[in-house]
């Protein structure tokens, strides 16, 4: 089974961790659009952009991940 880039995660993770699109955008050096657009699912970051977002979460890379089915089932 794949793993896949969850928007669903990341909010959650951005969240929990109580920092804001925009201050995230700003650590990874994105616009809050591009965060956004990560969250909803229609844009799916670069690795490197990946990793930091991922450092700037405090958290591994596989936390921003999900199954491919899973996703898919939340995108139906």
């Amino acid at each position: 089974m794949a793993r896949i880039f969850s928007g669903r995660q990341l909010r959650a993770a951005r969240t929990t961790a109580g920092i804001s699109p925009e201050q995230l955008a700003i650590s990874v050096g994105r616009s809050a659009y591009s965060i956004h657009e990560y969250e909803l699912g229609r844009v799916t970051p670069s690795v490197a952009v990946l990793v930091a977002i991922a450092d700037t979460l405090g958290r591994p890379v596989d936390d921003l991940l999900a199954d491919d089915t899973e996703e898919a089932a939340h995108a139906a």
